[in-house]
């Protein structure tokens, strides 16, 4: 759990017992230990908010929250669109989507949008308290993105506006502590993300009585009437006057005080000039002295600043070895340009000046013997040319270009230039913005931080032509009309930045400059009704932004132009649009080819071309892809398209440990995983090469790690499916996080989380130490969200070891004869998927710890995973990994959603170990699940297994989950792969598949003219026409040499059968050869 503890301390006359209960208000309804906590919310209380006509305990997307409650001090005021998610089966509930796997959570208030401010108080989505002065808050909760949890003081913000990060990450919930500083009404609510509330608390203050003795013995003199004070972290003091020498006063448990004096000039507080009321009883001692030191008034005239004179502070700090802790207090008066200060006497002071730093002071050390005269002198500091070559723009977009220089070291001090042509810096480090161009359709392309060090410098900066509208790096809120990087917007209109939507009202229109020869493409969800240029209405009303939906308009225009999209409906009708683009209207091919010397190098380039065609959503659309290594990270958001090995006789091998694969496969794999943040980052948690190259020069990474679903992330996976009807055939996907240091790992650059990382990585290309179970982490090789239905992966194998494979609830996967390669929870999530005639492979280390759960099903309702005739074995030891034995006995799996969840193992062969410590034992351990993740469920089955081993362990299952005798679940529904299938369209593609073995669509054979023959130990390659790396294998699949060459050579083998590949821009090339003396 992340914690963040935020204090803010007053005191308040009333005291508290030390007995008094902590109220809590628990959205899953969870009892805490009554003895420390007044539980606020139950079962009853919750459901009584939610009208008669609702069954008690129900789960339905119509069960929204409602839009107001009041529990004791606590209240609620929310939209109609919020929701109530738990898994307590007793509460009625939108769903059971907790949002995080953090332990101890089972419920949660979910914000289904940000909030609406009105004079800086949120007018919706937040929860109210009534408290008392020095009453404490806990709040546990997380944001859909990184947000800003604030606690704020409703009669006057000003006095209290308090703020945290509300992080996003899946894996844990923010803890964030805040302290009424007096008594009323506060408002709690996530200012930039939407926010889920799982648990809230509210302590009242507890106070101690300090007191201890004063002693003046080295204060002779001190006035009478001189106060002690206490201040905390916040700022927020108490004070008291002495009497015979002693003090007492009231202060509030649990932080820690510094003491000063009040109203005595020349004396400091010696010692106990700090302390900590933590963990204090009724009472506490803490005695102090007080000192006389000998202090000079300073002072002087403050000249060169001028106007920003009123900018400047002053500070004096005591040279180290003097011992003193006395801190002067400098008096500016700006209106006369004069200052004074108290100097202990004979001590050395560096005097330093905050808010001006575009001067310079002198002088900068001072030592008062007597009361003096010194005045300070301030200089401009000096500037520098610099010159600006920019690219891009026409004449009359350069003349309205605005461009700001924000110093990144120095907080405030930012320089906005009309001119590019006379800008001119001190010495310093500068972020690059521009303004000016908002309605021209340009943007500044990513540049690298402008760096000025004594010298005149030149900066590249350059402007692309803009074709995406994502509503995710400007904040428009407008009634009227108002322009988005050339977009035009008229009536009411608001982006939110967090969500990365624009939401428009009835009425208003969305004018969108194109080009002869493009098409618009508008994405929309949640709620919508608009129209493109007069024609047919378009709608949605699934009150989800994971259902994507787009629809396009071509432009007939033969001159640059616009397309009007009109928003229609209610009027309280709101149409979300995530984005908005132009492309160019491409005609519809069925296939395309991808691979060197073919019509695209990257299987991204390949989809981006799908992105552009105009097709039907039932037209499929393949992409042939040579045998090769693609290290991309794909979203495929584009329905019916499908992957193919384009090789005559395609493998999905792995080889050398895991390093390399068969000249024959197609592999798909990044290596992003959790724990660390990358130089190479995009703002969309993807791969981006130009993002790379700014940020190592700026020397620093640009957008943080998510991991889990946020932004798109899915775990970090590959390949993101996000559109239905996907299809794959002889495709390895593969995460190489936790199997080797790929090449562009090696070129990034990575920093560790500064907690939950696995720490320092190796650099090298094809290092697999990362294989080690300490590197071990989550890292997804391929995942399905709610609209990546209907998707099916032919003879694929998936390659990753923890948190491989996700898909989620309202997604429907068929696995056809594939491969999965896991350690950890490796299959996961809500979605509903038939693995059939499949190997489960635990891919796992030597370790005798080192466990495979092979699931982690999270579903609420509906079917969950089939794993229908397949076969758990293991990584074969020195060719899918580096390991020197199959894998140890592991577990079928874990639920992750308790009670809801649902796996079926059906006729499964479970093979065994040959690890020394379990040398023949099965591969499933006699328990075969676990409940470690989320608790149980009766919906974990096992029907019809075959253990290699000869012990049968169905009496030995976790008595929880259910051993079947006969092939029917416990809802009476008989295992088939159609009843998994079938959803609410009666799918059903294995009958196909099985019939077929493909997926029908024609391939080709990448070709070579190298040659190669034995002569006994001898191997002879011929006829190399170009550039060609060769690699010899063992049939082990163990690599034994790599090499590059553009001729004819021969090599000297040992004895034995080797496998010679060849890959050049010709094509590839295999054989196997026999070598004997």
């Amino acid at each position: 759990m992340k914690k963040i503890l935020l204090f803010f301390t007053l005191f308040i006359a009333s005291q508290f017992s030390f007995g008094q209960l902590t109220e809590v208000w628990d959205f899953g309804a969870s009892q805490l230990d009554t003895s420390v906590y007044n539980n606020k919310l139950d079962v009853a209380t919750i459901n009584s908010w939610y009208a008669g006509t609702i069954t008690p305990g129900t789960q339905a997307t119509s069960n929204t929250m409602p839009t107001a409650f009041t529990v004791g001090v606590l209240s609620w005021v929310g939209n109609t669109s919020d929701r109530l998610r738990t898994s307590n089966t007793s509460i009625t509930r939108y769903d059971a989507t907790l949002g995080t796997t953090a332990v101890g959570y089972n419920g949660r208030v979910y914000c289904n949008g940000t909030v609406t401010l009105s004079s800086g108080l949120p007018t919706n989505r937040y929860l109210k308290l009534t408290l008392n002065e020095d009453d404490e808050v806990t709040i546990y909760s997380r944001g859909d993105t990184d947000g800003s949890l604030k606690f704020v003081y409703e009669s006057n913000p000003s006095m209290q506006s308090d703020a945290v990060l509300n992080s996003s990450s899946s894996s844990s919930v923010t803890e964030a502590k805040f302290v009424a500083k007096t008594a009323g009404v506060y408002r709690i609510y996530d200012a930039t993300a939407k926010a889920s509330f799982y648990r809230i608390m509210r302590k009242a203050a507890v106070y101690t009585a300090v007191s201890g003795s004063v002693d003046v013995t080295n204060a002779s003199g001190i006035p009478n009437g001189y106060s002690l004070v206490f201040t905390n972290a916040a700022g927020k003091t108490w004070s008291t006057t002495p009497s015979s020498g002693n003090y007492s006063v009231n202060l509030p448990v649990g932080y820690t005080y510094t003491v000063s004096l009040a109203n005595a000039s020349g004396y400091i507080v010696n010692t106990g000039t700090t302390f900590s009321t933590v963990g204090a009883g009724s009472s506490k001692t803490n005695n102090v002295s007080l000192l006389g030191v000998t202090l000079y008034t300073v002072t002087g005239s403050i000249t060169g600043l001028g106007s920003s004179i009123s900018n400047l502070g002053l500070t004096y700090t005591p040279d180290p070895s003097s011992n003193s802790v006395y801190v002067p207090n400098p008096v500016i008066n700006t209106a006369n340009a004069t200052y004074s200060v108290q100097l202990e006497a004979n001590v050395p002071y560096t005097i330093s000046a905050q808010g001006v730093n575009d001067y310079s002071l002198s002088p900068t050390s001072i030592t008062a013997t007597q009361a003096t005269t010194s005045n300070l002198t301030f200089t401009a500091k000096t500037l520098y040319p610099v010159t600006l070559n920019i690219s891009g723009l026409n004449s009359t977009q350069q003349t309205a270009l605005q461009l700001t220089f924000t110093n990144i070291n120095e907080s405030g001090y930012a320089y906005t230039f009309s001119n590019p042509t006379s800008v001119s810096l001190r010495n310093g480090t500068y972020k690059i913005s521009y303004a000016g161009l908002d309605s021209y359709p340009v943007e500044m392309a990513l540049t690298s931080n402008l760096t000025v060090n004594g010298a005149s410098t030149t900066k590249n900066i350059t402007f692309n032509p803009v074709t995406a509208w994502s509503f995710d790096d400007k904040t428009i809120n407008s009634t009227t009309s108002v322009y988005y990087k050339g977009m035009q917007l008229n009536g009411q209109v608001n982006t939110v930045i967090s969500s990365g939507h624009l939401t428009a009202k009835t009425g208003s229109t969305i004018v969108v400059p194109v080009n002869p020869g493009q098409k618009v493409i508008v994405n929309y969800y949640y709620t919508a009704n608009f129209s493109i240029e007069g024609g047919a209405t378009i709608t949605t009303a699934t009150n989800s932004t994971s259902i994507l939906e787009s629809t396009q308009y071509s432009y007939t225009g033969s001159v640059p132009g616009t397309v009007t999209i009109t928003v229609g409906g209610a009027s309280t009708l709101t149409t979300y649009f995530p984005e908005i683009r132009v492309v160019n209207d491409v005609a519809y091919a069925s296939t395309l080819t991808v691979g060197q010397n073919k019509q695209y190098q990257t299987i991204n380039a390949a989809l981006a071309a799908v992105a552009n065609m105009n097709r039907s959503s039932n037209q499929r659309v393949t992409l042939l892809i040579d045998p090769g290594n693609y290290e991309e990270m794909l979203v495929i958001d584009q329905p019916n398209i499908t992957l193919k090995n384009a090789s005559s006789t395609p493998s999905n091998a792995l080889l050398n440990k895991g390093v390399d694969i068969d000249p024959n496969a197609v592999r798909i794999t990044s290596y992003y995983g959790y724990g660390y943040n990358y130089y190479s980052m995009a703002a969309n948690q993807k791969w981006n090469q130009e993002v790379l190259n700014v940020n190592k020069q700026n020397g620093s990474y640009s957008n943080l790690n998510a991991g889990g679903t946020t932004l798109g992330s899915y775990w970090n996976a590959t390949v993101v499916v996000a559109a239905s009807g996907f299809q794959a055939e002889n495709i390895i996907f593969e995460n190489s996080f936790n199997q080797y240091i790929s090449n562009k790992e090696s070129q990034d650059v990575l920093v560790p989380f500064t907690t939950g990382s696995p720490g320092v990585r190796p650099t090298t290309v094809g290092d697999n130490t990362v294989q080690n179970r300490n590197f071990r982490e989550r890292a997804a090789a391929i995942a399905f969200t709610s609209g990546g239905d209907r998707a099916i992966l032919n003879q694929c194998k998936v390659v990753g070891r923890q948190d491989a494979f996700f898909g989620s609830q309202g997604a429907r996967v068929v696995v056809y004869k594939g491969d999965m390669l896991g350690g950890v929870d490796y299959i996961y999530g809500g979605m509903t998927a038939v693995f059939y005639k499949s190997n489960l492979v635990m891919n796992v280390t030597d370790s005798t710890s080192d466990l495979t759960y092979i699931t982690a099903a999270q579903q609420t309702s509906g079917r969950g995973f089939l794993f229908y005739q397949c076969n758990v074995t293991s990584a074969t030891p020195g060719v899918d990994n580096n390991s020197t034995y199959r894998a140890n006995p592991g577990y079928f799996g874990r639920p992750w959603a308790a009670s809801t969840s649902e796996v079926v193992f059906y006729n499964t062969t479970i093979e065994t170990s040959n690890n020394p410590a379990n040398n023949g034992l099965s591969l499933i351990v006699p328990a075969g699940w676990n409940n470690s993740l989320g608790g149980t469920s009766a919906g974990m089955y096992e029907y019809g297994s075959t253990e290699n081993s000869g012990v049968n362990n169905t009496s030995s299952r976790a008595s929880w989950a259910t051993s079947l005798s006969a092939p029917t679940l416990n809802d009476g529904t008989a295992i088939t792969t159609f009843n998994f299938t079938k959803g609410s369209d009666s799918w059903d593609p294995i009958p196909t598949l099985e019939a077929n073995g493909n997926l029908g669509t024609a391939i080709t054979k990448p070709s070579s003219s190298v040659k190669v023959y034995t002569l006994k130990n001898e191997v002879f390659i011929s006829n190399i026409k170009s550039l060609s790396e060769i690699k010899i294998y063992s049939m082990s699949g163990a690599l034994y040499k790599s090499l590059k060459t553009n001729k004819d050579i021969f090599i000297t083998l040992p004895n034995g059968i080797w496998l010679i590949t060849s890959s050049s821009a010709e094509g590839l090339f295999s054989n196997k050869v026999l070598t004997s003396n």
